[in-house]
């Protein structure tokens, strides 16, 4: 049985490191008599190791503002344009899972913090005001195509991953892997609440048609924006050779309390008899690895190349003496390998296969382990009309030289000299909402010989994270309370911009308020982000179905009170589609105003959107006039009140285009500080 899927997640938003990062310096002081000794600066700022939370200068760069120009009569300031995916895109690494790997990790080097600070010099002297340091973002070593980055690129994380909850992978659901076949998915934790326990979950199929559901490792630890790699190959998952068959699985995420995290991928294993399988594991686009079973006819081929010198023949030399000397023998492996026919799906695991051409990292899975390949195959055709069996053919080399021959049984070498790893720095281990527990742990590791305590050459460092065979947990801390935090989150007290539309018997719906307690969220990085958590939490909230649960009705809508601007009225309705209302003095120097179709996309007081409720308007005496809306050829019932007074109820005739001018001016007049209510009943 599948687990129900968590709510009240907050999701995140993260850039991706592979997609254009550009930062825009809004331009200088458009009053400046002379620009010309304007120079911008952008200042970038990286983590000192992954996973710290203290960040080290990594560049600052200057730049020049884009030339002002004029378009329509208005004078367009773009300001400076710079340029950081490439730049930041190198300090993020892909993290190979390693062979028979069985439980769940954590990699905290596909995503990274950075802040920016930015200046503004005119003739070498700081422009006052222009020097900020800006929120910290978070990157993924990750990218989309460009087609889907123009319209996902900013709402991947927080609205796609919100809804969907994927793992990091393209692949396809339902897939049919071998018995003995690594997989692996892998899980960004953007999400507020971070859960303090992560659940690996699978849902057995039995060939006899029964059914269970497991847990099948625990993981903890693991911080906001981190990556959890997932192991679900059938092997690692421990499902062969058991008492009983299995046919198909399913896996899942949870938190600590088995409510769903993830989505829930398929898999279906084949016991077909294959006269050969092969398996490559590459780095795919959302910085995940996948796994390409090839079940087709392959060969390998070793080409060699030799370095040879000439000796020269002594005197008396034997008949055996050999003029030429091979100097070095170096050898290419070569693996030309098809996939086998797709036997379903074949059209959409065709097109899967794009992210193997366009792969940084590929592997040959063996019993010995990981090889390295360099794929020498450059085109695929990924689409094809009216094809029958489906196939595609690759060619690899290996990126090792060959220099040896030799054939050995698996084995498990032993280091020649015994190391460990020592603990280097400390950082705070944060709860679901980014604030102290009052624990740490080591930041990284740092290799060492045992046998005498000095430190391993070459240098070698690596984060401290959990699921590394050399985990270190974390420890209380000294001095540091649980719930604390250098940097809460401000209080946030506003209302939606949704109203309840579920209100009966003519009320009118309101908006609902949303609350958020100071000190809720915490950060070890800034306050910003501290900030934009809690503001996360309510952009979650901000939707129609939470005014429509916790917005109020207003039994009597014509009594609202509402302080009004002295010198003006207010403009209120019960149904914002029904109305428009607008002033307009035919002749006059003055300027139409209101909420008109005519007068959107105009720019000045007392324009509004169409059908937009709640304005306020001067007080002019006469020229009003209001548009009501209804079912062509019917009647709308219109009341409209004056500061809670009816002053009109007439049952108003829509014309054959459904709609009806009325003179506002004509039925009352109005006074500074009045509140107005217009109510259309469609009869």
């Amino acid at each position: 049985m599948i687990d129900p899927l968590k709510t009240g997640l907050v999701f995140l938003p993260v850039q991706f490191s592979r997609n254009k990062i550009e930062h825009v310096l809004d331009a200088a002081d458009t009053s400046l008599v002379s620009r010309t000794g304007l120079r911008y600066f952008l200042e970038a700022l990286v983590p000192t190791s992954p996973g710290s939370t203290t960040f080290k200068r990594l560049v600052k760069m200057p730049g020049a503002e884009k030339p002002p120009r004029t378009e329509f009569g208005s004078t367009v300031y773009e300001g400076a344009f710079f340029r950081l995916d490439e730049l930041l895109d190198g300090f993020l690494e892909y993290q190979k899972p390693a062979a028979g790997t069985v439980d769940m990790c954590i990699i905290s080097s596909l995503t990274m913090p950075y802040m920016l600070r930015e200046s503004i010099l005119n003739n070498g002297v700081l422009l006052a005001g222009s020097s900020k340091e800006l929120q910290n973002q978070w990157i993924l070593k990750a990218g989309l195509s460009d087609l889907d980055f123009a319209t996902w690129g900013e709402v991947f994380f927080t609205t796609y991953m919100s809804q969907q909850r994927p793992f990091l992978t393209w692949q396809l659901d339902n897939k049919v892997v071998g018995e003995q076949q690594p997989e692996y998915l892998f899980y960004l934790l953007n999400m507020s609440p971070t859960p303090a326990t992560i659940r690996r979950r699978v849902e057995i199929t039995y060939t006899d048609g029964s059914e269970e559901t497991l847990d099948k490792g625990l993981l903890s630890g693991g911080q906001t924006y981190q990556v959890v790699c997932v192991p679900t190959g059938a092997k690692a998952l421990g499902l062969i050779g058991g008492a009983k068959t299995v046919a198909s699985y399913r896996v899942w995420l949870t938190d600590g309390e088995r409510n769903r995290l993830s989505e829930v991928r398929s898999y279906t294993l084949d016991r077909k008899y294959r006269g050969q399988e092969r398996w490559i594991l590459y780095s795919n686009s959302l910085g995940g690895w996948d796994t390409l079973r090839l079940t087709g006819a392959g060969s390998e081929t070793l080409e060699t190349l030799r370095t040879m010198a000439a000796m020269e023949r002594p005197a008396g030399a034997p008949s055996d003496f050999s003029e030429l000397k091979v100097v070095h023998v170096e050898g290419k492996q070569t693996l030309s390998v098809s996939t086998g026919f797709f036997e379903r799906f074949a059209e959409q695991q065709l097109k899967c296969l794009d992210e193997l051409l366009l792969s940084q990292n590929i592997y040959l899975l063996s019993k010995k382990g990981h090889q390295a390949l360099e794929l020498l195959t450059t085109t695929l055709v990924d689409a094809e009309d009216n094809a029958d069996l489906v196939a595609r053919s690759f060619t690899f080399q290996v990126a090792a030289p060959i220099l040896n021959y030799s054939s050995l049984p698996v084995a498990s070498p032993a280091p020649a000299r015994p190391v460990g790893w020592n603990g280097i720095g400390v950082i705070q281990v944060l709860d679901e909402f980014g604030k102290r527990t009052g624990n740490g742990r080591p930041l990284k590791f740092q290799k060492y010989y045992l046998d005498d305590n000095t430190i391993f050459k070459p240098l070698t460092e690596k984060p401290n994270q959990p699921g590394d065979p050399d985990y270190i947990a974390s420890l209380p801390l000294p001095g540091i309370t649980a719930g604390s935090t250098p940097y809460p989150s401000q209080a946030i007290s506003r209302a939606t911009t949704f109203k309840r539309t579920t209100c009966t018997g003519g009320d009118i719906g309101e908006a609902a308020l949303v609350v958020i307690a100071a000190g809720k969220y915490g950060s070890e990085i800034g306050q910003a982000e501290a900030d934009a958590r809690a503001e996360a939490e309510y952009t979650s909230k901000n939707t129609q179905a939470y005014a429509d649960q916790y917005g109020s009705c207003t039994v009597a809508p014509e009594l609202y009170t509402l302080a009004v601007p002295a010198g003006q009225w207010h403009y209120r309705v019960n149904d914002g589609n029904r109305f428009e209302v607008e002033w307009y003095e035919a002749g006059g120097s003055s300027v139409k105003i209101g909420n008109t179709w005519d007068l959107q996309g105009q720019s000045r007081p007392y324009v509004y959107p169409r059908y937009s409720n709640d304005l306020n308007f001067p007080v002019y005496s006469a020229n009003w006039r209001f548009i009501v809306y209804g079912t062509a050829t019917s009647s709308v019932n219109v009341k409209i009140y004056q500061n809670g007074t009816i002053r009109y109820n007439t049952n108003v005739a829509m014309n054959s285009d459904g709609y009806a001018y009325l003179g506002l001016s004509a039925l009352l007049t109005l006074a500074s500080m009045d509140k107005l209510y217009f109510k259309a009943t469609q009869l």
